[in-house]
């Protein structure tokens, strides 16, 4: 063991000696993991994705040696996560090889030239598998890409896998028929979190440089906070998708252990495109070039717990409200304003947006007697719900009254503050439940929506938010979430990138990944 571990244990031994298990928690970077391996930046796995490229571009990495790196840890490790779905290892390494011969030939590189990376299994990749987590679509293989996926690739990333994902996104655990369950690397006994919980894992267990998850109610952040990774939902139309849906809360968004690697894939995601008229038309703003000018003078507003969200780990949100103070280290003023979020009137936004995706994105009314009958249980439930619900005018008028008086609470905050903090969730990831189809949350309210009640806010008001980790409560990764208002992508992405100064979390991994 190295000094500098040993000299960490024997002060975590004497933490733990004097009972302060909640301040040990709460040691970010000294303390942070003390039970795992902090590894040293020079190992690929955790070297940051701008790094690699800038070494491929010097020609001191080849990315077929890159390539065939990370599909071997995909073969050590991913057995006993199960985070991808589909590697494409014959693709990936056509696609490095034809990497290579740019580098070797002076051509211009892209900003992601050589990097492999995996896109949830939710979103188009022409000529590879994308299942959506379902038996009906098992062997569907697209004939284009998603406007993401087609940016990334024409940046010159590699697509070096899909990523698991529940059955449509619609189950709480990363979990589907055709691929079985994706489990947290820091503990395998607990889930990685939904939907994007194969990106969230693979990330975290650094089986490939970066990936891309999607969110319509917390489904990027969710899965980054359980496994201790940044994600980041941006702000509605940010990223065009081909087939929005009616009403645009569901976005993709860069799962990353660096934020810079997060602003640039973002920088290349975002702006305009004609098939997505949700779009935002403005040029996209310089993620980049604005990421590292600090946050000083930002007035930050911390919130435990909206005013009626019920403290479930008092360790967790207690850790993350002390991470939270720490924005003052960079200038920010942080203050903790009475905010009552009118959760009641939100909430049916957000069940009635699920409602309209649910018959308009994966049109689960249109299949076939057939089809459904191979649909998993949560499916086949969800269906039946749907079964003779349609969607009054009354209730229409209803949304857009209860969305217009969240729009204007949200607004009312962001007069004063330039952002909103508070846990991604008020607990650390729960153990697999026993049952092949449980819920993995067993009290009443879990069960209607606490693994969301601090995200979904930003989905159904189409604000920017990311999930930053910030520390461990009994070996766990917990996060801190940042909102922003509408457009101000850039203000929040600043503020993770000043948090991972203040307090690094990059050199912190699993001890199945090292």
């Amino acid at each position: 063991m190295k000094e500098e571990d040993n000299n960490i244990d024997i002060t975590r031994r004497n933490l733990l000696k004097a009972g302060s298990a909640a301040l040990l928690a709460t040691q970010v970077p000294n303390l942070m993991a003390a039970s795992f391996k902090q590894t040293k930046s020079s190992e690929l796995a955790w070297t940051p994705g701008w790094k690699l490229r800038e070494l491929i571009a010097n020609k001191s990495l080849s990315p077929v040696e890159l390539t065939s790196y990370f599909l071997e840890r995909i073969d050590r490790i991913d057995p006993a996560i199960n985070s991808y779905i589909t590697v494409d290892a014959e693709g990936a390494m056509a696609q490095a090889k034809m990497a290579e011969a740019m580098v070797m030939q002076g051509k211009t590189l892209g900003p992601l030239h050589g990097l492999p990376i995996h896109i949830k299994d939710l979103i188009d990749t022409k000529g590879l598998r994308t299942t959506h987590g379902s038996e009906i679509f098992k062997n569907y293989i697209p004939d284009r890409d998603e406007v993401q996926v087609e940016r990334l690739r024409a940046a010159g990333a590699i697509i070096i896998g899909k990523t698991n994902s529940p059955e449509f996104g619609k189950f709480p655990r990363t979990k589907n028929s055709v691929a079985g369950e994706t489990f947290n690397p820091w503990n395998i006994k607990r889930i990685s979190g939904a939907s994007s919980g194969g990106s969230g894992a693979a990330t975290a267990a650094g089986i490939s440089a970066m990936g891309v998850g999607s969110d319509g109610g917390g489904s990027t952040r969710i899965p980054s906070c359980y496994n201790g990774v940044f994600g980041l939902q941006p702000s509605a139309g940010r990223i065009p998708m081909r087939l929005p849906v009616s009403i645009n809360t569901t976005s993709s968004g860069p799962v990353t252990l660096h934020v810079k690697d997060a602003a640039t894939m973002i920088q290349v995601m975002s702006g305009y495109h004609p098939m997505d008229p949700s779009s935002i038309e403005q040029p996209a703003p310089d993620f980049l070039g604005e990421l590292d000018k600090g946050i000083a003078g930002y007035n930050i507003a911390w919130s435990r717990d909206f005013g009626v969200i019920p403290i479930i780990d008092a360790r967790v949100v207690d850790a993350i409200e002390k991470s939270a103070s720490r924005f003052t280290d960079a200038g920010a003023t942080v203050d903790a304003p009475s905010m009552v979020f009118p959760d009641e009137k939100a909430w049916s936004v957000f069940m009635q947006i699920a409602q309209i995706s649910n018959r308009v994105g994966e049109k689960l009314m249109a299949y076939t007697p057939e089809e459904r009958e191979i649909l998993t249980p949560p499916l086949k439930e969800l269906l039946s719900k749907l079964g003779s619900n349609k969607i009054t005018k009354q209730q229409e008028i209803t949304f857009l009254e209860n969305r217009t008086d969240v729009l204007r609470w949200a607004d009312n905050i962001f007069a004063k503050y330039d952002l909103i903090c508070t846990p991604t969730l008020g607990i650390i990831a729960p153990e697999v439940p026993a049952g092949e189809w449980d819920q993995p949350y067993t009290d009443p309210f879990y069960a209607n929506h606490i693994s969301t009640c601090y995200t979904y806010i930003a989905n159904i008001l189409g604000l920017p938010a990311a999930s930053v980790p910030c520390g461990f409560v009994d070996g766990m990764p917990i996060g801190l979430q940042i909102i922003g208002p509408r457009f101000a992508d850039v203000k929040v992405m600043r503020a993770a990138q000043a948090f991972s100064v203040i307090q690094p979390w990059m050199d912190y991994h699993p001890k199945l990944a090292i």
